[in-house]
């Protein structure tokens, strides 16, 4: 009994300790996220959310205030050719080499998205999600994902992932939109179709990066509150 006391004690001070550490780092990508928005060009912004617009109408001229993920459109992605927002900012900001705010700059730089469902929970904190549209799972530590799902939210969810350490947790860029398993899957056919590929390769960070690709997942969320 005493053996299997102090084992739940450790489980639950390595949980503490997860969580508080994906806090720490989500603080830094918050600092980083805001710093881009001297990066980003409002005509370009304007530009993505009339291109969301074509194929969701909610967005347009009416709700684009509110509609999170056309400032998260803008800021991580860009045409092919074309930096994006937060590449033009990592270009000019210095930082040592060795610190974590760099360590998670180059995570947010090497985010991917996609559509995910939960797949189980992790032993000791988080949870593994399993990438619908491409080969692989990740493991995410993230409070604002545990706050999502204790509030009932969908378990298959569009978001943007980051990982700031080699080998650690996974943690969420932005809002989850939660979409109903139907959606979900028929949103990872289309993803499917360019190509199956392995989660967080290279070419899912590229296509990650690309606004008409991401844009196709943007208009499938449904509408933002006004």
């Amino acid at each position: 009994m005493i053996k299997n006391m102090v084992a739940d004690t450790s489980a639950r001070l390595d949980r503490e300790a997860l969580f508080a550490r994906s806090e720490a780092l989500h603080q830094l990508a918050a600092d980083h996220f805001h710093a881009v928005a001297a990066f980003l060009s409002p005509v370009r912004a304007r530009g993505y959310a009339k291109q969301l617009a074509r194929l969701r109408a909610d967005v347009w001229p009416e709700n684009d205030s509110q509609a999170v993920f056309v400032s998260e459109l803008a800021a991580w992605t860009a045409e092919k050719g074309r930096s994006t927002a937060l590449e033009r900012y990592a270009r000019q900001k210095i930082l040592p080499a060795a610190s974590a705010e760099a360590a998670v700059l180059a995570g947010m730089r090497a985010s991917i998205i996609s559509f995910w469902t939960v797949q189980e929970a992790h032993p000791v904190a988080g949870w593994i999600v399993r990438d619908l549209g491409n080969e692989g799972t990740v493991w995410i530590v993230d409070e604002g994902l545990e706050r999502y799902l204790k509030a009932g939210g969908s378990t298959c969810f569009l978001a943007r992932f980051f990982q700031s350490e080699q080998d650690g947790f996974w943690m969420i860029c932005g809002d989850v939109f939660g979409i109903s398993e139907t959606l979900a899957t028929f949103g990872a056919g289309k993803e499917a179709a360019e190509g199956t590929i392995q989660t967080a390769s290279e070419q899912h960070i590229v296509r990650s990066r690309e606004t008409a690709f991401v844009s196709i997942f943007y208009a499938m969320v449904p509408p933002v509150a006004e």
